[in-house]
């Protein structure tokens, strides 16, 4: 979001328009404002008149409105040489909550933000595919009284909630299609979760929600054009596309999973399937139990995760083919061992694309869902602050 108008801006604006033109000029000015002070942290009004183009007379008068109107707080004073010291305003990010919600097959993860995106508290509950919808969601809900009573947030303070789930979601915000959950398919995440939250929520594809986080926070902060590659229990891409998430025209985007010729939905059951070494050292998780073997140097677990990453690149490659991004990151559970998965998924890239990206590894791991959830409240919040066809509402009443 850009800045203002200039102080001759301002004296056109009020030459040629009447009072809804003048109420549209101020608009603009609020939200000017309000993204200078949000991006660049406490500010003095001459900052901020730097920052925005605005006339000093005008930054002071829309800084008082916004603090009257809860948007703003003025700092403690701070000298800066001689004289009276500057006052200086920051974005009320205590105003609000942002709640981040992971519903996957095996695990459910909430996280409370405030409206700076900053993390309060979070939670983890522990699922099984085999749970039913019933009992899942009511999983859920004690998921987040859990996570909101640990951030010391009643459901009322919550402006904006972004959950992703496991499976194929519509703009409506229910599960379409949930291969990985028997009985997920038609919930109604949305209605569900909005008898309990009061502001808008948003249902996202959980591969897409880390995609978005990464590009926000993690592995890749800062980059255009992303793929994310969600190497798990189950698999899946999302893309990021001139720094925006890529969803397609109905939520699709990304995923391969009816393409017999990749195979990729299986791949994961090379690893499940290698007889592992006897030793003791190895008991437990048996996904986990081959990567270490693999990192050992195990002849037969290296040929198991050779010929997984080699399934999974085949798909990675169709989408880095399609984007041409400048990273792919490489996310979900098995991420965690990328000291095992990353050599040989860079040579296999390097083998099947023109140009091969960069490759990551996440560094938001489990918790990359539930922090894009978040993401993708502080994008809504985002377009309630740019919005210049109304006044901007107290917080408390957005």
């Amino acid at each position: 979001m850009g800045g203002a108008a200039s102080g001759d801006g301002e004296r056109m604006a009020v030459q040629q328009g009447g009072g809804a033109d003048l109420a549209r000029l101020r608009r603009f000015n609020e939200q000017a404002v309000l993204t200078a002070v949000r991006a660049a942290g406490a500010r003095r009004v001459a900052e901020i008149a730097a920052d925005t183009g605005l006339s000093r007379a005008s930054v002071e008068d829309v800084v008082r409105g916004l603090i009257e109107r809860g948007w703003l707080a003025e700092q403690a004073p701070v000298a800066v040489g001689r004289g009276r010291p500057a006052r200086r305003y920051r974005f009320r990010g205590e105003a609000g909550r942002l709640l981040g919600i992971d519903i996957g097959a095996y695990n459910i993860r909430a996280a409370v933000a405030d409206l700076n995106g900053t993390v309060l508290a979070s939670v983890r509950t522990a699922s099984t595919p085999r749970s039913s919808r019933s009992r899942r969601l009511a999983a859920l809900d004690a998921a987040v009284r859990d996570c909101l009573a640990a951030a010391d947030t009643n459901p009322g303070a919550v402006w904006v909630t972004g959950v992703g789930t496991t499976g194929w979601v519509d703009r409506a915000g229910r599960v379409v299609l949930a291969n990985a959950i028997p009985d997920w398919s038609g919930v109604d995440l949305a209605g569900h979760l909005s008898a309990a939250l009061p502001g808008p929520v948003l249902v996202e594809n959980d591969s897409k929600l880390a995609a978005l986080a990464e590009q926000r926070r993690g592995a890749g902060r800062g980059v255009p054009d992303m793929v994310l590659l969600q190497a798990g229990r189950r698999t899946g891409i999302g893309l990021v596309i001139d720094g925006r998430l890529h969803r397609g025209a109905g939520g699709v985007a990304g995923d391969l999973s009816l393409l017999p010729t990749l195979k990729w939905e299986s791949a994961v059951e090379f690893l499940r399937q290698c007889p592992l070494p006897p030793t003791g050292v190895l008991a437990g998780n048996r996904i986990d139990a081959v990567l270490a073997a693999a990192g050992a140097g195990d002849p037969a677990a290296t040929r198991a995760v050779r010929r997984y990453v080699r399934t999974m690149a085949g798909a990675a490659a169709a989408a880095v083919a399609i984007v041409d991004p400048v990273a792919l990151v490489l996310a979900g559970s098995l991420s965690r061992r990328g000291d095992v998965l990353l050599p040989p998924l860079v040579e296999e890239l390097a083998l099947l694309c023109l140009r091969p990206p960069e490759v990551r590894v996440s560094t938001l791991g489990a918790d990359a869902v539930a922090l894009g959830g978040v993401c993708l409240a502080q994008d809504r919040l985002e377009s309630h602050l740019a919005g210049t066809d109304r006044p901007l509402a107290a917080p408390a009443a957005s």
